[in-house]
């Protein structure tokens, strides 16, 4: 759970490192530019943002749109080597929209990311390549799509910059096209908030720590009071060797106070967004300014608790996603 702040030591470490940390131009919050863009077969009809963490190793887009389908969001992330990595139908990044997503492969073309999902369509295997460049002035994005196999299909999108950097917020809900095999998923919000109470062990084979170190074990114990929770985790191993913490914070977007790594001072707020609850956090580290924002989402089932973090520092951004197992 959040003691992802305990990942803050190895992600500093690892940017301080030459070559590690890059300011690509595709960081940063985009909106689609309808009259720019050439949706084709897939179409169109709505708004998207999408907001773009690139760091020349780890790629994450997270998208949010309005169209006549509805208000939807989905998260892509993937490793920028060029390496095939097949996915298990229980990994969370096989599932965007009603197709299960059977292999990643993420490519660096110059300045562009060449992200391709693979996925099985009516009995054949088929692909979804997009390719995401940004212009030289850094003050647009391309995103062209290549949907082949069962199908084949073709689009334009471009994306106008809004913010300069991807550590500010957008909504993170699905894309302003119509839906495509392997390309969105609906987020379902209640009339109540999902229950994140229980043990809940980390699953270190589904989570990805980026460029961070992961721990050799993790059980955290949630209990939820109200609107208040309270986080008690106890890890093993790790760059930062074994530690137990207590986080206690409201979700009614009060400030909130705790005690991080080395116990360091941590102030922040929690709010829900549907059935996420978003943990936005400042801390120190060395002397750096650190800011997190951290994810947390809940399986259908119960079963499956997901923690998505983003961490800011003054020497580049780290992203880190947890899966975890309930007891």
């Amino acid at each position: 759970m959040y003691r992802k702040i305990l990942l803050i030591g190895s992600a500093v470490a690892l940017f301080a490192l030459p070559g590690l940390a890059q300011n690509s131009k595709l960081n940063g919050t985009w909106k689609l530019n309808p009259s720019k863009s050439e949706m084709g077969q897939m179409g169109g009809g709505g708004s998207e943002t999408d907001v773009i963490t690139y760091d020349g190793t780890q790629f994450t887009q997270k998208v949010s749109s309005q169209s006549p389908r509805g208000a939807q969001n989905y998260t892509r992330s993937c490793t920028v080597n060029g390496q095939k990595e097949n996915l298990t139908p229980d990994n969370p990044r096989s599932h965007i929209g009603p197709v299960t997503i059977s292999s990643i492969t993420c490519a660096k073309s110059g300045d562009s990311v060449v992200y391709t999902e693979g996925f099985d369509m009516r009995g054949t295997a088929s692909t979804d390549q997009m390719t995401f460049t940004p212009s030289d002035d850094g003050s647009t994005m391309t995103m062209n799509r290549q949907i082949s196999g069962a199908m084949t299909m073709q689009q334009k999108q471009v994306f106008d910059r809004v913010s300069g950097s991807a550590d500010d917020s957008a909504p993170a809900a699905n894309g302003g096209a119509a839906a495509t095999p392997g390309a969105e998923a609906m987020i379902h919000t209640g009339g109540s908030h999902p229950d994140f109470s229980g043990t809940w062990n980390l699953d270190i084979a589904k989570s990805n720590f980026g460029q961070g170190q992961p721990p050799t074990s993790e059980v955290d114990t949630i209990t939820e009071n109200g609107n208040s929770i309270t986080i008690a985790a106890a890890q093993k191993g790790g760059m930062m060797g074994d530690s137990n913490t207590t986080e206690t914070f409201t979700t009614d977007g009060q400030p909130s106070t705790w005690n991080g790594m080395g116990n360091t001072k941590v102030t922040g707020t929690s709010t829900w967004d549907g059935n996420n609850l978003v943990v936005n956090a400042k801390t120190s580290f060395q002397g750096a300014d650190v800011t997190i924002k951290n994810t947390y989402s809940l399986s259908a089932d119960g079963k499956t608790l997901t923690s998505a973090a983003h961490i800011v520092t003054s020497m580049g951004n780290f992203d880190s996603t947890s899966v975890y197992d309930k007891q």
